[in-house]
C-alpha cells in the first residue's frame, strides 16, 4: 500500500428506511479497501425502525470496530434534511478523503474504493494532492427497468472526443470547462472529496433539499485544484416512487423543486469563480424558470406563470418562448366577462 493512499470516511445519512439501509450498508462494507471508517447519521428515524437499524448497526460494528460510528439528531417531524445531516456527518470523519453513499442506493463495485485510492494515490505530490475524485451509477426506476447513467456518463466520450487520454490506471484530469461537456453533475454516491475542501467549499447548502449534490458538484469543480474522474459504473440509483411520499425527492413539489434550482444557481452565479461556470448558471437558471413557468400554468396559476416567464426570456431568449410569455400574459390578464 503507498505511503500517500488516504483513509477514506464513508459518510450515509439515513431516515426511517431500515431495511434499505440494509443494504446500502452492506455494500459499503463488501468495499476491497481496509483503511475506512463508516459514519452514519441517523435524521431522527421512528422508533418503530430503531430494531431493523440496530441489528444493521451491530453487524457493521463487529466488522470495522471503532471505526463504524453512528450519530442520532432529535426527531423532527420533517427531519433536519440530508444535507445538514451529511453536513454534520463530515465535521464527524477522520479520513483525508469524504465519500457519500444514499441509503436507498447500493454501490455494485466492490473495488470502488480501492481505485479510488488508489488513482488519488498515484496522482499525489508534495505540491498537490487531488482534490476530487468522479465515477458513474445507473439509474433504475420503481419497477426494475433501467433509465440509464444520467449524471457523468457523457463525459468520457467528451473527452475523448477531445483528444483526452486516460491514465494507465484509467483515470483522466478533468478540467472545469470539460467537466461541463458531460451535460450533468455529479451524484454524491460516485463523489470523493478531500474532506478539507469540503469544509471550506461549505459542505452541501443546508437551505435546499433538493439538487443539493448538484450545488456541491459545482462549488467543487469551481474550486478544486487537480480534479480527476474514472468512467467506471461504481453505483445503483434508485429513483423514487413519485406515488410515495416519504422520500425527501417526492415529498417537495415540482414548484417547490425548480424554485430550488433556481435559488441553488442564483447564489453560485454570484459566487463562482470560473467564467464558464458562471454562464452555466446563467443558462441553466433560465432552464429552471421556464419549468417553473410551466408548472405554474398548468395548475392555472397565470400571474405567477407570466412573471417567471418573462424574466426566463431574459435570460434564454427565443421567439417560441416569447410566443409562451405573450400567452401567459394573456391569460393572466384575461378575465371572461361574467353571464
Amino acid at each position: 500500500m503507498s505511503a500517500d493512499a488516504p483513509f477514506v470516511s464513508v459518510v450515509i445519512a439515513t431516515r426511517d428506511r431500515a431495511e434499505l439501509f440494509g443494504l446500502a450498508l452492506k455494500s459499503v462494507l463488501a468495499q476491497s479497501w481496509a483503511d475506512k471508517e463508516i459514519i452514519v447519521v441517523n435524521d431522527g428515524s421512528a422508533a418503530a425502525q430503531l430494531p431493523v437499524y440496530e441489528k444493521h448497526w451491530a453487524e457493521a460494528a463487529a466488522q470495522l470496530g471503532e471505526r463504524f460510528r453512528v450519530f442520532h439528531l432529535v426527531r423532527r417531524s420533517i427531519g433536519h434534511g440530508p444535507s445538514y445531516a451529511l453536513n454534520f456527518g463530515v465535521d464527524q470523519a477522520a479520513g483525508q478523503y469524504v465519500t457519500f453513499l444514499d441509503d436507498d442506493d447500493l454501490w455494485v463495485d466492490g473495488g470502488h474504493l480501492q481505485r479510488a485510492a488508489t488513482c488519488i494515490a498515484a496522482h499525489a505530490s508534495s505540491a498537490q494532492a487531488v482534490d476530487l475524485y468522479t465515477s458513474n451509477q445507473d439509474a433504475f426506476a420503481a419497477d426494475g427497468s433501467h433509465i440509464g447513467r444520467l449524471w457523468l456518463g457523457k463525459l468520457e466520450a467528451a473527452l475523448l472526443s477531445q483528444g483526452r487520454k486516460p491514465t494507465a490506471l484509467g483515470c483522466f484530469e478533468v478540467r472545469v470547462d470539460e467537466f461541463l461537456l458531460a451535460d450533468g453533475f455529479a451524484h454524491l454516491n460516485c463523489l470523493m472529496v478531500r474532506r478539507e475542501l469540503f469544509q471550506q467549499v461549505g459542505g452541501l447548502d443546508e437551505a435546499v433539499r433538493w439538487e443539493g449534490d448538484r450545488s456541491l458538484f459545482l462549488k467543487l469543480i469551481d474550486s478544486a485544484a487537480l480534479k480527476l474522474h474514472h468512467p467506471a459504473v461504481i453505483g445503483r440509483h434508485h429513483v423514487p416512487n413519485p406515488q410515495l411520499k416519504a422520500n425527501v425527492t417526492t415529498s417537495i413539489s415540482m414548484v417547490d423543486k425548480r424554485l430550488q434550482q433556481v435559488i441553488v444557481l442564483d447564489r453560485f452565479l454570484l459566487h463562482a469563480k470560473h467564467a464558464s461556470l458562471r454562464r452555466y448558471a446563467v443558462q441553466h437558471k433560465g432552464y429552471a424558470l421556464k419549468r417553473l413557468a410551466q408548472e405554474l400554468g398548468q395548475a392555472g396559476d397565470w400571474e405567477r406563470a407570466s412573471t417567471y416567464a418573462w424574466e426566463a426570456l431574459g435570460l434564454a431568449p427565443g421567439l417560441k418562448w416569447l410566443g409562451y410569455c405573450l400567452y401567459g400574459s394573456a391569460r393572466r390578464w384575461y378575465r371572461p366577462a361574467a353571464n
